[in-house]
């Protein structure tokens, strides 16, 4: 099964206990091999922490999870129908990730010493460390939530974000070279979801470097939020939104009205900082002038499709619909994935932010010649001529304060098109509105 989108959607139940109560051949299956069985807790973490959420919440979710299946990395995307006491499962697409390019044997300078591992639980706690992934370590470590000891052990840096991102999130980590702050010591990293948890799998390695190439691993002084402050900073404002969410949503139990509305406001406070967090480290990496994107096989009818799911509660809020292409409609396109989602989720991001209330907004794809266009067109006022190349500049808001907005989105997102051989450009729609269009090649 390693085709992408499934003609029919495999289904599930789960409890609110995190029991896997009934399931689809391929789904049983999957949890089978991952260490679990039917009425008994799921053991995929990445799903049934999503069931449970959608339980607690009791709102409808999805969005894509990434499970390790015995050799394989698979990308599942998964709706959440919650009920009083159980969830609804229905995964819509299943796809074999393409297998991880290891060194050969023979390559160097770098040899391996040899492997161990860390175990962590699937709230995230460490309960298991060995060989030398346990150096260091002290008893009272066991038990401490994983991402907080992990930034303590490694050195701060895009490796270490991203790892801990893929952890808090359920999804493989792929080859992340890390080196340990006691003694130096540069370990490359693999990991995924395992039965009742998430494993790291820790290959020491040695290397003979330069001296030039020591240089180069000097970050430039203005160079240093994105590696060293973003990963600090995004750990509190998380636990913030978090507990702040909690309070305000009376899951603990009732409270006062004023002060349910005072949690909300520092959880959307906290969201906001976050996204500033975000921002900036992507406004680091693109100025970086070694910055390249990908180059995957993606298709923008999938793009649009998941940005529409992953915004449509904010859509919903408003009263907003969000129109996508037609199944059927199949547009190629070579760019690196992950950026083309950040670009047209903050697209239709701002346009439901400044879009009347009860509007529609429409994602549209088409091909011409050797390229690609993804286009994000809103009911709004528009954007005034002498505007629309002024919005494209680093801090521009056009004078508005309040929205929450930081004013990087779009200079990032054109300098992102760009690096992709693409473009990203503006223009205000015959019967009013803008439509943002992203042109990216197809070949």
């Amino acid at each position: 099964m390693s085709g992408a989108q499934l003609l029919n959607p495999i289904s599930g139940e789960v409890d609110a206990d995190g029991r896997l109560v009934t399931a689809d051949d391929a789904l049983a299956r999957l949890n089978e091999r991952a260490g679990g069985r039917k009425n008994e807790l799921l053991a995929v973490p990445a799903i049934k922490t999503l069931a449970l959420l959608a339980i607690k919440l009791q709102m409808k979710l999805s969005r894509a999870v990434r499970v390790a299946d015995d050799a394989e990395n698979l990308e599942l995307w998964i709706e959440i129908d919650p009920e009083p006491n159980k969830a609804r499962l229905s995964i819509i697409s299943w796809r074999v990730l393409p297998e991880v390019r290891r060194p050969s044997a023979t390559s160097t300078p770098a040899h391996i010493v040899h492997d161990n591992v860390m175990k962590f639980d699937p709230v995230g706690r460490l309960v298991r460390a060995t060989g030398e992934a346990s150096h260091g370590l002290m008893p009272p470590d066991f038990g401490r939530d994983g991402n907080a000891l992990l930034t303590t052990l490694f050195e701060a840096g895009s490796a270490l974000d991203t790892l801990l991102t893929a952890m808090s999130a359920g999804t493989a980590v792929t080859t992340n070279t890390l080196k340990r702050l006691s003694d130096g010591v540069v370990f490359r990293v693999t990991g995924g979801s395992v039965s009742n948890g998430f494993e790291l799998k820790f290959e020491r390695v040695e290397e003979a470097r330069s001296p030039a190439a020591a240089a180069n691993e000097i970050p430039a002084a203005g160079a240093l939020f994105g590696k060293n402050l973003a990963p600090v900073l995004r750990q509190p404002l998380g636990r913030i939104i978090a507990n702040a969410e909690t309070i305000g949503s009376e899951l603990q139990g009732p409270i006062r009205e004023n002060y349910a509305l005072y949690a909300r406001d520092i959880a959307n406070a906290a969201r906001h900082l976050s996204a500033l967090v975000d921002d900036l480290g992507d406004l680091e990496a693109v100025e970086r002038p070694d910055f390249k994107a990908a180059r995957d096989n993606i298709e923008l009818g999938d793009v649009a499709r998941r940005v529409a799911g992953l915004l449509a509660l904010k859509a919903a809020d408003h009263r907003i619909s969000v129109h996508t292409p037609p199944e059927d409609l199949l547009v190629p396109a070579v760019a690196e994935f992950r950026r083309t989602l950040q670009i047209i989720l903050n697209l239709v991001n701002n346009a439901i932010r400044y879009s009347p209330d009860g509007t529609s907004i429409f994602i549209d794809i088409c091909t011409v010649g050797a390229e690609a266009f993804i286009s994000v067109r809103d009911q709004g006022k528009g954007i005034d001529p002498a505007d629309q190349e002024k919005i494209f500049e680093k801090f521009e808001r056009l004078g508005r304060s309040g929205d929450g907005g930081s004013g990087l989105g779009l200079y990032i997102s054109r300098r992102l098109a760009r690096a992709m051989g693409g473009e990203l450009h503006v223009q205000n729609a015959e019967d009013g509105g803008a439509i943002f269009t992203l042109r990216l090649p197809n070949s």
